[in-house]
């Protein structure tokens, strides 16, 4: 007999592996150029609700070419976890052989989440807003919050973060431990429009349940760079009409996932093809120019994609192989003839 191992990494073992926030942007950066290139093939991301946008799991597949895997990942998303001290993200990515269709290895996608969500907002920041940023308005405190604010940090340098969220328990901490961690003050606000007024670049990581509209078209100052990814609207609604750039993660993803921060536009008909101006990937690959004026305002709307957490999956096993890190589990077991 012969058997086939799948690599199994859990959440320590990939918090074990210590990789690093540079890393993390250069595996991102890697597959967002990928999509620009179209060496990926992804579908729309499908969606499995229990009770929106309360309770329900986001199933993400694709297959990118730079490193040669296919993958799937569940993610649920469940908001009133916290109430359980827990995330109201859990997910696995299970990544494939595209030659022979062997799962090869499971991976812990929460934190994978969080990082490759952290990257993906800092990458389009890179690109579209001011290189000499200097003030990050940030909405949430939550898992990808943390990665937000630690990689935006890495390439800005903010002279000022500001960071407020719906619990105050929640932004207080956060700003305790980054501020330690980035040896700068966080300011914690208790309101969105001081958080965001004058800001150069904000950061709308909220996770509302109802609409709300927490970022103004007014708040988003001539230059300034906006990001917004909840599962619910919460940015005036005039704003990818009004901004000089529009860019998303994947038009043709936003088109047919009915959830997400701008999606009632795209169903209703208002929101098509005219009005974005790139998929991030274009940008990255060089294909199309990112920011390129100083009075430029952007908008910058991000789903989330498989092609991110292949690339970061496969980063994890590649770490975990040369480090022995993880658990080896008996798939599969079959005659030698077969």
């Amino acid at each position: 007999m012969s058997e086939l191992e799948l690599l199994f990494l859990s959440n320590d073992d990939v918090e074990s592996l210590g990789i690093s926030l540079t890393e993390v942007m250069d595996a991102i950066e890697t597959g967002l150029i990928a999509h620009g290139q179209h060496k990926v093939i992804m579908p729309s991301k499908s969606h499995l609700v229990l009770d929106f946008p309360n309770k329900l799991f986001n199933v993400l597949k694709g297959y990118v070419e730079p490193v040669n895997a296919a993958g799937v990942k569940v993610i649920g998303d469940f908001h009133d976890n916290y109430q359980r001290n827990l995330p109201s993200e859990f997910a696995l990515v299970t990544l494939y052989d595209p030659e022979t269709g062997i799962p090869f290895a499971i991976v812990d996608g929460t934190l994978n989440t969080w990082m490759r969500t952290g990257a993906v907002t800092a990458l389009g920041a890179k690109y579209l807003a001011d290189k000499n940023s200097r003030v990050l308005g940030h909405i949430g405190a939550r898992g990808t919050s943390w990665y937000n604010v630690r990689m935006l940090d890495q390439i800005f340098d903010f002279e000022e973060i500001r960071v407020t969220s719906r619990r105050p328990e929640s932004r207080e901490r956060f700003a305790d431990v980054l501020s330690s961690e980035l040896g700068k003050k966080i300011r914690v606000m208790d309101n969105t429009e001081d958080t965001v007024n004058d800001a150069d670049i904000i950061i709308d990581a909220s996770r509302l349940l109802e609409h709300q509209i927490l970022v103004a078209d007014k708040d988003v100052k001539p230059g300034a760079h906006l990001q917004a990814y909840g599962a619910v609207l919460s940015v005036e609604r005039t704003l990818p009409f009004s901004v000089d750039k529009f860019v998303v993660d994947d038009w043709s993803q936003c088109k047919i996932s009915p959830y997400g921060q701008f999606a009632d536009l795209v169903q209703k008909g208002e929101l098509r093809d005219e009005h974005v101006y790139a998929d991030v990937g274009e940008i990255a690959a060089g294909q199309k120019s990112g920011r390129e004026s100083d009075t430029e305002r952007s908008l910058f709307w991000h789903k989330g994609f498989a092609v991110s957490d292949i690339m970061l999956g496969m980063l994890a096993v590649e770490k975990a192989r040369e480090r022995g890190i993880g658990t080896k589990l008996t798939y599969f077991s079959r005659p030698r003839d077969m």
